[in-house]
């Protein structure tokens, strides 16, 4: 049930309950960016491509559960860090890291904002690389990522001509997105047990 689309009272009749709308967007920037260190970087082939940080703005959509139903939304810009690294063969392993932030206030729960942004304008963060498609993601397995068994995800881009590999982590306050992308599947390498991040 979305806020915006029924009046308070309705929503109160119908089960639900709405979060005041906040008129300001959220701002929030990353603390530190994770990174690939260079000794693991060069054992899987890559070379550190891209270092920067970039601005995004987007809506986060949550339910929250509990006593009432609730519905929250709110614009974010987050100032966000990337690391892209790059191989032969069309290879590349990128890191985007975000804040996380607050949508309902005195909340203690977090959202990282990257999963609200276009799949493609994601792939284009962490890869350095421009899509057009990106079918759905799903779990092929489980993978370790700053210390903390995540699942680890594929997905196709561009008609299948892509293959791609997603793992997803909290770091202290920040939100961890790593990807590696390659022409094919068996070509992907996502060395995620080596990532650092010193927040």
């Amino acid at each position: 049930m979305r806020r915006r689309s029924l009046l308070a009272g309705l929503a109160g009749l119908a089960g639900c309950g709405l979060v005041p709308e906040e008129s300001e967007p959220i701002e929030a920037s990353a603390s530190a960016p994770a990174t690939l260190p260079d000794d693991a970087a060069a054992a899987a082939g890559y070379a550190r491509a891209v270092a920067e940080t970039v601005t995004v703005e987007t809506t986060v959509d949550t339910d929250l559960a509990g006593d009432v139903e609730l519905s929250a939304s709110r614009d974010v810009v987050a100032t966000l860090f990337r690391r892209v690294y790059r191989a032969d063969a069309g290879r590349r392993f990128g890191l985007v890291t975000a804040p996380t932030v607050r949508i309902v206030e005195n909340s203690e729960t977090r959202y990282d904002p990257v999963p609200a942004l276009d799949p493609s304008r994601v792939v284009e963060l962490a890869t350095d690389r421009s899509v057009a498609t990106v079918a759905d993601w799903t779990e092929s397995g489980r993978g370790t990522l700053l210390g903390t068994e995540t699942s680890r995800e594929t997905a196709t881009a561009d008609d299948d001509e892509l293959a791609l590999v997603r793992a997803r982590a909290r770091a202290g306050d920040d939100a961890v997105t790593a990807m590696a992308l390659a022409p094919t599947a068996d070509a992907t390498v996502a060395p995620l047990a080596d990532v650092a991040y010193d927040g």
